[in-house]
């Protein structure tokens, strides 16, 4: 009694440590995910801010030139080269304005005649150090004017809309470059088309564009440089127009959860300590109660409830496997009467009225060869028809024996397949063809939707789930139609067999694929069988490595889903 007693006691201290660690670990884990998501939430949401934040700053150059450059005065100052007027307008006011870095006026051969940087109004030839950078996007906003002002008479409000912007490597320095052209804004002045003055605005990549991206959102110490983001910092990559990184947005990435586990940490170790002393409470009671327990009377119950059920299982077979009895005589019964029926006919033939008929017209004196025709005919067609029906009910006696030894082998675990790479057209072709007869014989649709594609799959065994399947689709349909669909996934071919047939209870749904059960088990059922095709089915299936599948809803239909590997 003393031993059995320490026995339990060891387990309840063992179950209560492994609950305690489990409880821990799981709560790190869950603590240790949810601190990452945070952190990685938050700084994929400082990336998006700062994407847009960085799109807006290099979008709104060409709006910020359009104020003064959309302007019949800028047409006509530029023109005369007024210096002084395109200073005040064209360049120191929009660097003291805007924040440009230099700005450049161009003519028609692309040649610099006014320019300004940081304020100061210098030589125009201070463009030239520019020139094989920008020239590239001079050339394409000439081309795209081209193309604007091609075959309409006054272009100029299309023009007001042209512009190219982007970011720009010059020298060891990135900047974005936006150029626009000089127009006028009433189309009172006349210009030639590729004569108009280009306006050049630079906006460098600095620590003020940095700090004016960045304090809206609350970037901590962003700056741009050109070596990607390392440790806690985050960034999002500068690219010019060829899609090369020429310079990153850098800055100390948030890391809200981390942050909050550091502030939280000495309230998390006082309830952890608070916590243990609890527990160590809780196991000196549970030591202590567990010791008035008596061993004998708690195997004892633990018998009684493992007989009972055993019992109870034992039973339920019972009752199933007596059920499955009545119905395959049933079902046995059923073909051979009619087999035996048909062959008692024909074993009296002659006493058949369309046999007397030959005989009587085969006496008469002269022989009515038509008349003796549609005799021979009539004894003909009443044999075959026999005949029909006794080779129907021999398959299906057939079909329900080769149940019976199919379900006898999966029992056994004999029962096998042989995967091999095969055509899920070849393998259900031939049985969509089979399955039509039994639909137009029932005045139903067969629909089959299938593409071309390879399965690992036995062809045989999958042929016979997939008539098991239509079978029965046919079976509880009495109007509509019957669907074959072939769907693929990533790793498995899905074939769907679905009908608008009764539809199958909710409570149903977990037993049909059970051996000996159908959904309707009196002998009055409109539909036959024994209760094992969806039971061998779903073996053969997991045999070749694939399932089955069923949703259904009564009055709607049923949809059976066979899932195979891919090859």
């Amino acid at each position: 009694m003393t031993a059995s007693l320490n026995r339990l006691s060891f387990q309840i201290v063992r179950s209560l440590f492994i609950v305690v660690c489990v409880g821990l670990l799981s709560l790190v884990f869950v603590g240790h995910n949810a601190i990452n998501i945070a952190d990685q939430n938050a700084r994929a949401q400082q990336e998006r801010f700062a994407a847009k934040r960085l799109t807006a700053a290099i979008e709104v150059l060409p709006e910020q030139q359009r104020s003064a450059t959309v302007w019949d005065d800028a047409v006509e100052q530029t023109a005369a080269r007024d210096t002084k007027w395109m200073d005040d307008n064209l360049g120191s006011w929009m660097q003291s304005y805007f924040g440009h870095d230099e700005n450049y006026v161009l003519d028609q051969a692309n040649v610099a005649f006014f320019a300004a940087v940081l304020g100061e109004i210098v030589p125009p030839e201070r463009y030239e150090a520019r020139a094989e950078f920008i020239e590239p996007l001079v050339a394409q906003l000439r081309e795209n004017m081209a193309e604007v002002s091609q075959g309409e008479d006054d272009p100029y409000e299309a023009l007001a809309e042209v512009a190219v912007v982007a970011s720009v490597l010059i020298g060891d320095r990135t900047a974005i470059v936006s150029v626009i052209p000089i127009i006028s804004d009433s189309g009172d002045i006349a210009q030639k088309p590729g004569t108009e003055a280009l306006h050049v605005a630079l906006r460098y990549f600095d620590a003020e564009l940095a700090t004016q991206i960045g304090s809206p959102i609350e970037l901590d110490s962003a700056e741009f440089n050109t070596d990607p983001p390392a440790g806690h910092q985050a960034g999002i990559p500068v690219t010019g127009p060829s899609g090369d990184v020429l310079c990153w947005l850098r800055w100390k990435a948030a890391h809200p959860g981390t942050d909050l586990l550091a502030k939280m940490l000495p309230v998390l170790i006082a309830v952890g300590l608070a916590s243990g002393g609890v527990l160590l409470w809780i196991v000196r009671h549970l030591l202590r109660v567990s010791g008035q327990l008596q061993a004998s009377e708690a195997q004892a119950r633990r018998d009684i409830v493992a007989l009972q059920q055993a019992r109870e299982a034992a039973e339920v077979a019972d009752r199933a496997k007596m059920n499955f009895m009545s119905v395959v005589s049933h079902e046995l019964r059923t073909p051979l009467t009619v087999i035996l029926g048909y062959a008692r006919l024909g074993k009296n033939l002659r006493k058949m009225p369309p046999a007397q008929r030959l005989e009587e017209v085969s006496h008469l004196g002269q022989v009515d060869p038509a008349l003796l025709q549609s005799s021979v005919e009539d004894v003909l067609r009443t044999a075959t028809t026999g005949m029909e029906k006794i080779e129907r009910s021999g398959e299906h006696l057939l079909f329900l024996v080769n149940e019976l030894l199919d379900y006898a082998k999966m029992e056994t675990g004999r029962l096998e397949v042989d995967p091999e790479i095969c055509d899920v057209l070849e393998v259900l072709n031939p049985v969509v063809d089979q399955m039509r007869t039994l639909t137009d014989e029932k005045g139903l649709n067969l629909e089959a939707t299938m593409a071309p594609c390879l399965m690992l799959a036995d062809v045989t065994r999958t042929r016979q789930i997939v008539i098991n399947l239509i079978g029965n689709a046919i079976k509880f349909t009495d109007a509509g139609k019957v669907s074959v669909v072939v769907n693929e996934s990533e790793d498995k071919v899905h074939i769907e067999v679905s009908d608008t047939g009764t539809g199958i209870a909710p409570h149903e749904l977990e037993k049909i694929f059970d051996a000996f059960h159908q959904a309707d088990g009196s002998f009055s059922r409109s539909a036959a069988g024994t209760g094992l095709g969806l039971s061998v089915a779903r073996e053969l299936a997991h045999l070749e490595g694939g399932t089955i599948s069923v949703r259904s809803e009564v009055g709607v239909g049923s949809t059976f889903t066979l899932s195979l590997p891919k090859s």
